[in-house]
């Protein structure tokens, strides 16, 4: 994945005349060669991006050993795991996700359409010593296509499966020649979807929406440099396509969509920014100001079943505004940083379960004329969080490189319970040092072994009722790592590679009791570990051939566990010894594309790609129900005359069939039984472009 980015006109190839070895990433926020880094990361360029249509995070998930993400329920809410450390429905992130430098404070922002993007890197292990807290597995690094000193941009439109109908566009040019360049670019989905519900008649998993971005850098002198951005997301979706479990069925068997209400969320996102860069002699000085806002409503049914009986909401609103200075060395034999970051976020989450008119006489002994409520929680968060870091690299050597990096994180965290009479209040302070420190090693110019330990933190918070407990803790790990970085035969191979080992302390836990409403995050596992391997190898044997490949392996175990905590519910259990829930024991990803010249500026590029994850449990810690190997084909043919690209594609290419997520009645507090969710099957298209 990791190759540099050919000529815009060039269309979609991994190759480029520069060598993998000279790509430049800022996954720690500074310049330096991806090589160089003592860290496991992938980079995916604007060619690589486009060659493997990555047009989200799950698109990017599929690309990058021991990264999975599971996308369950409604748009913006997803279970990432990054190297074995996960996510729970309502809890806090594992990762960092910054796009342009600005680090997004919630997960619902993480499934935004990814157009118009000019790099992605992954970084794995904590990254909490640049990134701070929630960078406990670590982060994603996102960069827009910038501003241009002369008028370029492009239009592109798709047609596919389910009527989905897409297109994008981006324009860049100046204003002020060398002094104030803009971009502004766009993308509308309109989705009718292909999973069928077969009690409404329709198909489920449709997707209305649109986004779009702008950006003004201003050069007002050499020294100083102002990057004004803005983005907006509105998107109407389908959601909880969930199957009841019927007695004598598995929980893991593909089951048809029977519920009687469509499920559906209403999703918003708005971004603001300024970045503002001064050059003073020997450092640079960054301030970056940022303003978001989240917003969704979500209706469901909540039995899954082709009658009334039960449907639930759930509202969310969110504003933050966060604040990052930092002052960074120029290039050097000694390189630092040192920085203070503070953000501040208001927040409401309203869940409410309704008991409705089918239910009368069925699961209750008297009439319901309408819906009506039956349990309802209410919560305002009040957080203040802020951090002091700072990191720095010497190198002692020609060979040896030492890295420091340290921060410290306090995070403030207030809940006010609207449900409740009186409105009590909830508050607590978590905090933690974060360092991480790494060893580089060059064996030659074109290898370098490295070795890394780093702690990561992910703050505790409150649940909105008490149900197991208000306060649940926060989540800590401490990684070391070792691997190597290399390139060979005249830079027509990179080989890399990484073994890890993770310690785990008070792992987060969900589980939902749907006969109190309460979605609850706990810590039933005070210890847990993680090993893990990783090898990832990009070739280009001949010109215009381009290979890639990558392969994750996890081990993972749970080493104390708390029976307490889940005590006289159907959730208790000694699960002591037991594999860490939501993590892929093996994951893969591959491919070859081959880019034919046929002359006069024109060439004709086949793609074929596999990827491929499973031998894990889904998100229960009983370990019951697992999910068997997934394997998924993708192909892709792409004509480029010119300016102008046409790309047939067809994702899922032998239609598999498989779960995204299993809800067990033991965790879920289910009166009815158990539930599943199924993937969408083969999608095929045509996609044309044009650059200009």
């Amino acid at each position: 994945m990791a190759m540099a980015q050919r000529p815009e006109t060039a269309g979609p190839a991994i190759g480029a005349e520069e060598a993998p070895d000279q790509i430049v990433v800022t996954g720690r926020k500074r310049e330096e060669r991806l090589q160089d880094v003592p860290e496991a990361i992938t980079a995916f360029t604007s060619a690589s991006i486009e060659a493997a249509a990555i047009d989200n995070i799950r698109d990017v998930a599929l690309n990058v050993p021991n990264f999975s993400i599971s996308s369950a329920e409604q748009p913006g809410i997803v279970l990432i795991n990054i190297r074995g450390v996960g996510q729970v429905r309502n809890g806090e992130p594992p990762i960092a996700v910054v796009i342009d430098g600005v680090q997004l404070n919630n997960v619902n922002q993480f499934t935004q359409d990814l157009f118009d993007i000019e790099r992605i890197e992954v970084l794995k292990g904590p990254q909490g010593a640049v990134y701070g807290r929630n960078a406990i597995a670590g982060a994603l690094n996102i960069v827009t296509r910038q501003p241009t000193n002369e008028l370029e941009g492009m239009v592109e439109g798709t047609i596919g499966t389910g009527s989905d109908l897409r297109a994008r566009a981006a324009i860049s040019g100046p204003i002020v020649a060398d002094k104030l360049l803009f971009r502004l670019s766009g993308a509308v989905r309109d989705f009718d979807g292909d999973i069928r519900n077969v009690t409404v008649g329709k198909d489920i998993n449709t997707d209305k929406s649109y986004s779009f971005r702008g950006s003004l850098i201003a050069h007002p002198s050499e020294a100083l440099t102002i990057d004004i951005r803005g983005s907006r997301t509105e998107n109407h979706s389908g959601a909880a396509w969930y199957s009841f479990v019927p007695p004598g069925a598995r929980r893991t068997d593909l089951l048809p969509i029977t519920a009687d209400i469509p499920g559906k969320v209403d999703r918003y996102l708005h971004d603001a920014s300024v970045k503002i860069d001064y050059e003073f002699p020997g450092a640079t000085l960054t301030s970056v100001s940022a303003y978001t806002r989240t917003k969704f409503f979500l209706n469901e049914d909540f039995d899954f079943l082709p009658f009334d009986y039960l449907s639930g909401t759930q509202g969310f609103k969110s504003d933050a505004w966060s604040q990052e200075l930092r002052l960074t060395s120029d290039p050097g034999r000694f390189n630092w940083m040192a920085g203070a970051y503070l953000i501040k976020t208001d927040q409401k989450l309203d869940s409410t379960l309704f008991v409705r008119p089918g239910a009368g006489g069925v699961l209750f002994p008297f009439p319901i004329p309408a819906p009506t409520v039956f349990t309802a929680t209410r919560s305002t968060d009040d957080n203040f969080a802020y951090a002091f870091f700072g990191q720095a690299n010497y190198s002692a050597t020609d060979a040896l490189d030492l890295s420091l990096g340290l921060r410290y994180d306090i995070d403030e965290r207030k809940q006010t319970d609207r449900a409740l009479p009186g409105l009590p209040r909830y508050d607590k302070t978590f905090k933690a040092f974060q360092p991480k420190l790494a060893i580089t090693y060059k064996l030659t110019p074109d290898a370098n072994l490295y070795a890394s330990a780093g702690k990561g933190f992910r703050s505790g918070g409150f649940n909105p009722n008490a149900r197991i407990t208000r306060v649940y803790k926060a989540e800590e790990n401490w990684s070391f790592e070792t691997g190597f970085k290399s390139t060979w035969l005249d830079r027509k191979l990179t080989l890399n590679g990484a073994l890890f080992y993770t310690r785990v302390k008070d792992r987060q836990i969900y589980l939902f009791d749907q006969l109190t409403g309460s979605q609850i995050i706990t810590n039933p596992i005070p210890r847990s570990r993680i090993f893990g391997a990783e090898l990832e190898m990009t070739a280009r044997p001949a010109d215009g051939l381009d290979i890639s490949l990558s392969g994750g392996f996890l081990d993972t175990k749970v080493t104390r566990y708390d029976t307490t905590v889940f005590a006289g519910l159907p959730a208790a259990g000694d699960f002591t010894g037991n594999d860490l829930p939501q993590v892929p024991r093996w994951s893969y990803s591959a491919a070859v594309q081959y880019r034919i010249p046929l002359g006069a500026d024109t060439d004709l590029t086949p793609r074929i790609e596999a990827n491929g994850k499973g031998g894990h449990y889904y998100w229960e810690v009983d370990n019951r129900d697992r999910l068997n190997f997934v394997n998924l084909v993708n192909a892709r043919l792409s004509l480029r005359t010119g300016p102008v690209t046409l790309t047939a594609y067809v994702e899922n290419l032998f239609d598999k069939e498989y779960l995204i997520d299993v809800v067990a009645q033991r965790f879920s507090g289910a009166p009815l039984g158990d539930y599943n969710q199924r993937s969408w099957g083969r999608r095929y298209g045509l996609t044309g472009r044009f650059n200009f």
